[in-house]
């Protein structure tokens, strides 16, 4: 009875949380959540300086960002293969609506979940496939999906985490005298609206659709062999596929050294590789307002194997000038010849103040918190070596000049755009953290210190017994019960997913 136990919870550094202040500072924090291979999971607090957005200093010793460890533990019996964390309440942001959970999986074929701002766990998912999961998505805050290798899209409920549907992806068919080695789905994205969802799979040199209003495949897209094997890669296998800002302008697929850009009716409207040619192994897509119009334009974001994230612009297709039935028929032939009609234009590389050029495993795109800071993000990079380094974007300082340039055709005189871009003082490094551990996985989320995101001292205290440790703990589950309830009744269903019959 008088035995003292250990908390429930995964908080491993407590001596470096309780120097962390309540007051308020001119510094921006937020949270980074990284897998390695190590098993471990890490979570860090990041504090950047408002002055480092306007310096442009080499030396990342220099601009007073601080690291602080918030948790360090083995989160699954084999390395952590991917994480997800649930989107924030919209409009309030009091600790119970503002409640977000941290998904972790790994070839265990188990799925965690923790509170993110408690460090609790919330306890463990176990999808009826029983294969190692290869994504974890979440739609939105009442839905997580994941997928496996053994093909099958999971779609749960965070409410009560019961399975709304397990969809599959049938196993292609192996060609003569070939030996097919493992397979599942590689990536998944859904539609902002929530009614389509977009996949790629190993060993498929296609894209399917899926209909979430049915839970049925809506169809299959083959990739067309126009597009460059310089872009596909040996395999030709889509790695990830994504829908573009507001999923207006379609979606795009990104291969194993390049990306094919899809319009809505799934025709490829343009394809880049990096400059020089490298593996990408990260794929992220933004909206930004650019120039003195303040108009909002795509940017892409890769992650390559020799250590760079290269930001393109996605120009917009002009379409808004009227053209006669003639005109119309001729532009339709021409598309039909010739359908790649987007060339994005290089911003940006960004690269280490180092000379070192390890692959970055994975990145994460955090905007400001502030809404007098709109055109400033910060960007989050994790290498294979373990180093996390954090830059302060600031849009503002892109000069985007367009000119017109004349081009003389056979039939008649044409113009052609030329889009004159400068991105001086695009990224400055805001400072870089060691894990020593082999990272494979990587997101961000802001900070909440109303939501019990900071440990208290009563907290660091241990229990006098165990009877009064199982009253409080009952006590205060009771208590963080009924706030979720009462939050959960709040919420809407996802997407178009009325009803769990609807599903089956």
């Amino acid at each position: 009875m008088g035995q003292k136990r250990k908390r429930d919870a995964p908080v491993a550094v407590a001596d470096n949380l309780s120097k962390l202040s309540l007051k308020p500072s001119t510094s921006t924090s937020f949270q980074i959540i990284a897998g390695s291979y190590d098993r471990v999971l890490h979570g860090l607090r990041v504090a950047i300086p408002s002055s480092v957005a306007t310096t442009n200093t080499d030396d990342s010793t220099e601009t007073g960002t601080s690291f602080t460890p918030l948790f360090l533990f083995t989160a699954h019996a084999a390395s952590i293969r991917c994480l997800a964390v649930s989107p924030p309440s919209d409009g309030n942001s009091s600790s119970t609506t503002s409640k977000r959970i941290l998904a972790t999986s790994s070839p265990d074929t188990k799925i965690n979940l923790y509170h993110l701002h408690t460090r609790t766990n919330l306890g463990t998912l176990a999808p009826p496939s029983a294969s190692p999961t290869t994504s974890l998505v979440f739609p939105s805050k009442s839905t997580l999906i994941s997928t496996d290798e053994a093909g099958y899209i999971h779609i749960f409920k965070t409410r009560d985490w019961s399975l709304l549907s397990s969809l599959h992806c049938p196993a292609p068919k192996p060609k003569p005298g070939q030996i097919l080695s493992g397979g599942g789905v590689n990536s998944i994205a859904v539609h902002p609206s929530g009614k389509l969802a977009l996949s790629v799979s190993r060993h498929e040199k296609s894209v399917r659709m899926w209909n979430l209003m049915t839970g049925r495949k809506a169809g299959v897209l083959v990739f067309p062999k126009s597009i460059p094997r310089l872009v596909t890669g040996v395999s030709g296998e889509g790695l990830k596929v994504v829908w573009r800002p507001g999923g207006k302008e379609g979606y795009a697929v990104m291969f194993e050294r390049g990306v094919v850009l899809f319009g809505v009716d799934s025709v490829v409207h343009g394809s880049f590789t990096t400059t020089p040619v490298s593996k990408v192994h990260q794929i992220k897509f933004l909206e930004v307002p650019l120039g003195e119009g303040g108009e909002e334009q795509e940017l892409c974001f890769l992650a390559t194997e020799d250590g760079r994230v290269v930001v393109y612009l996605i120009p917009k297709s002009d379409e808004s000038k009227p053209i006669s039935e003639e005109k119309e028929k001729e532009k339709e032939k021409e598309d039909e010849e010739k359908s790649e009609d987007i060339k994005p234009i290089l911003l940006a590389t960004i690269t280490p103040t180092t000379s070192d050029k390890i692959r970055i495993k994975d990145f994460d795109i955090l905007p400001h918190p502030s809404t007098d800071q709109k055109s400033k993000y910060f960007l989050t990079t994790a290498n294979s070596e373990g180093i996390i380094r954090v830059y302060s974007l600031d849009f503002a300082r892109i000069q985007i000049e367009a000119a017109k340039k004349q081009k003389t055709g056979e039939k008649e005189a044409e113009t052609e755009v030329v889009v004159d871009v400068k991105a001086d003082g695009l990224a400055v490094m805001a400072g870089e953290y060691d894990t020593n551990r082999r990272i494979t996985c990587l997101t961000t989320a802001e900070v909440e210190d109303s939501a019990a995101g900071i440990v208290k001292d009563g907290d660091e205290e241990e229990a006098e017994d165990d009877d009064s440790d199982s009253d409080s703990d009952s006590d205060s589950e009771e208590e963080d019960e009924e706030d979720e309830d009462a939050n959960e009744d709040e919420d809407e269903e996802w997407g178009g997913i009325g009803e769990d019959e609807e599903m089956k």
